[in-house]
């Protein structure tokens, strides 16, 4: 990274996609309680980011360590019957703490 960059991201909303991403290894830099193995969906329109923080941490940042796959999709994605048991239903109160 550049000594200025800021590597965190930003505050953003898919406008035509659905943003899945899987969190594989590593401390995820920009959300807090997000452990390996989670997926996360943000649906198309959702505006979505960084906890409080981690922004202003992330300047001059030479790396992270972290390994995630993100997949934009641009057809609309559905929880399978297989999903609802294990939805973290208090994961959208992750946004105001």
């Amino acid at each position: 990274y550049h000594p200025l960059a800021i590597p965190a991201p930003y505050f953003h909303n898919n406008i035509d996609s659905d943003e899945l991403l899987y969190y594989v290894d590593g401390e995820f830099m920009s959300r807090k309680h997000v452990e390996k193995g989670m997926l996360t969906l943000h649906p198309g329109g959702i505006t979505h980011g960084p906890h409080p923080g981690t922004i202003q941490k992330s300047i001059g940042a030479k790396e992270t360590l972290e390994l995630a796959v993100m997949i934009d999709t641009f057809k609309p994605l559905l929880m399978t019957n297989y999903a609802v048991p294990i939805e973290d239903q208090d994961y959208y109160l992750s946004w105001v703490k």
